[in-house]
């Protein structure tokens, strides 16, 4: 039973960090197999991923129902290293461009990283069209890193620049994530302030009377420790204004008693306002 279910042109998004395939004692043949049966369960139309490597992205996706598809790239290049990938429904939704960029002071250079980064990290762009709704949507997924300072104010521009462009162009933007750093952070208030077209789902859906909000205040990295609710997010779904989010949830399920990651997927449901059915404004010629 789906703890968030999508009806009508109503839009479902998630972020998901798969947890890549760690000697942790949590193998992923056990975790895939929960991740299929949630993402099967819930039905979300959109799926930003973050660590998944090559292998885990093909095995899960032959877990999925035919229709969902997965794009990226990994963050080494090519099929190498963790992917930021997006997992969509084709039936749904069309992509019509895919772009990948690495946050460092060269995004176009496969494996470059941002000074003082753990590890190369990338940012997923993808541009769709809604076959329900007749609507554009960008949709941002990225992992930002654990460590470096400097890497975190880079990614923020960038983000932004893409919404920014997403929204100048006539779509709607989604961003997906695991940011690395708690709501209470700057980054989180950069990407959601007053200068900012972004809101965060979590705190929009509170403001949607009668929406569900579920599991609000749990953790979303609970370290394999199960729901705890101390209301910090490190993994958030950000939504331009003309995507009015209409449920949101942190879902804790643990199919067949397995958690099927270190972090708990984050859920959003979003109907489409006016300015999403409008097309860019041509130049004159």
């Amino acid at each position: 039973m789906s703890l968030l279910p999508a009806r009508g042109p109503v839009l479902s998004a998630m972020s998901a960090n798969l947890r890549y395939p760690a000697s942790d004692g949590r193998p992923w043949p056990a975790r895939m197999a929960a991740w299929g049966q949630l993402i099967t369960s819930e039905a979300p139309h959109v799926i930003g991923t973050q660590e998944g490597e090559l292998e885990q992205l093909e095995a899960l996706i032959s877990r999925l129902p035919a229709r969902y598809v997965w794009t990226g790239e990994g963050r080494e290049g090519g099929n190498a290293g963790e992917f930021t990938a997006v997992v969509f429904d084709s039936q749904r939704l069309d992509a019509e461009s895919v772009e990948v960029s690495w946050i460092s002071a060269d995004p176009e250079a496969p494996g470059s990283r941002a000074p003082g980064a753990a590890h190369p990290r990338t940012l997923t762009r993808i541009d769709f069209r809604d076959r329900v709704a007749g609507a554009r949507l960008r949709l941002l997924n990225t992992h930002l890193d654990h460590r470096s300072e400097a890497a975190r104010p880079l990614a923020v521009g960038m983000l932004l620049e893409a919404a920014r462009e997403g929204l100048a162009a006539g779509a709607e933007v989604l961003v997906t994530g695991d940011f690395n750093v708690s709501q209470e952070h700057e980054v989180h208030a950069a990407l959601t302030g007053p200068d900012s077209p972004l809101s965060d789902a979590v705190v929009s859906v509170r403001h949607t009377p009668g929406a569900p909000a579920l599991n609000l205040d749990a953790d979303t990295f609970h370290r394999y420790r199960g729901l705890r609710r101390g209301g910090t997010r490190i993994d958030w779904v950000l939504h331009s204004a003309g995507l009015r989010c209409t449920g949101a949830a942190v879902n804790p399920a643990a199919p067949g008693g397995t958690l099927p990651s270190d972090h708990f997927p984050v859920q959003a449901l979003f109907s489409w306002q006016e300015r999403a059915h409008e097309e860019p404004a041509q130049e004159d010629q």
